[in-house]
């Protein structure tokens, strides 16, 4: 692995003393995650995970219940929905999203997406309080495509999930690790992101649960941030620290440039870093 210490050091050194950059307006964030999504594989590599896992584990005539934590306006729920739709008996896809307006969007793909026999219901906020629009019913899957960054006890929306889970049941989780790429986030604007896939073994045990990991290695092209003019760049470095970048001062730009610039590689003109994943399912112990 590349190590990172020293450029890391002189980012942190840049920022002390600086007030926190201004969090991303609710549209901003919407552009900036779009951007970033398209100057990475990642979607593509968790999306085919997916498919595979919810479609092994949701098979069979019988109706099925998931409840998603915070799938945003349904860009990876929707055509994964569609798929299991055809795999078995009716499919109720539950979106518990606290922006409501990406819920809608989310809402209205989900509902053509699990087709006449399915439901798609939207809980709009946050997931410890979905039981308002669902009650306590049980459910088959619950998936948090990475969600749980931004849930204020990580041990609680565990225990929530492991609360809900029907008799062989799974929590499903895809969370990055605090690795090279995440460690620049962390250094620039630590509120934006509260835990990590580290974090989450402590959090499933103590719910009684019991998972398993598999390392999904994406790359992100992060080659139009050093361009100080282009917007896409700009976009880039906003998702990537999860905060609104046209804050830094000169140096510290330059720093967190530099940082980058350590983990990345070159190929074809295109400079890219490590942008991995960790997709866990966990089960009852």
């Amino acid at each position: 692995m590349t190590t990172t210490t020293a450029p890391l050091q002189l980012l942190r050194g840049a920022l002390a003393g600086r007030p926190a950059l201004p969090p991303l307006t609710p549209a901003a964030y919407a552009r900036a995650h779009a951007t970033y999504e398209a100057h990475s594989d990642q979607r593509a590599l968790l999306a085919g995970w997916l498919d595979e896992v919810l479609t092994a584990r949701l098979v069979g005539p019988g109706p099925r219940t998931v409840l998603s934590v915070g799938p945003g306006d349904g860009s990876v729920d929707a055509p994964l929905a569609r798929s299991l739709a055809r795999h078995g008996g009716p499919l109720t896809w539950v979106a518990a999203e606290p922006d409501a307006v990406v819920g809608d969007r989310c809402r209205a793909r989900l509902a053509e997406a699990v087709g006449p026999g399915g439901s798609a219901v939207l809980h709009t906020g946050p997931f410890g309080t979905v039981g308002r629009t669902v009650g306590a019913d049980p459910v088959d899957v619950v998936l948090a495509v990475h969600s749980l960054y931004y849930v204020p006890d990580l041990h609680e929306a565990v225990a929530d999930a492991a609360a809900r889970l029907a008799p062989g049941g799974a929590v499903v989780v895809l969370l990055a690790p605090l690795e090279e790429l995440c460690q620049l986030t962390e250094a620039v604007a630590s509120a934006s992101h509260r835990w990590w896939s580290g974090d989450l073994p402590a959090a499933l045990g103590a719910a009684g649960l019991r998972g398993t990991t598999a390392r999904l290695a994406g790359r992100l092209d992060v080659t139009p941030c050093t361009d100080p003019t282009s917007a896409t760049g700009r976009e880039v470095l906003d998702f990537l620290v999860g905060a609104d970048c046209t804050a830094l001062h000169d140096d510290a730009r330059r720093a967190l440039l530099d940082a980058l610039a350590a983990i990345s590689t070159e190929h074809d003109g295109r400079r890219t870093v490590p942008h991995p994943v960790d997709a866990v399912v966990a089960t009852r112990a």
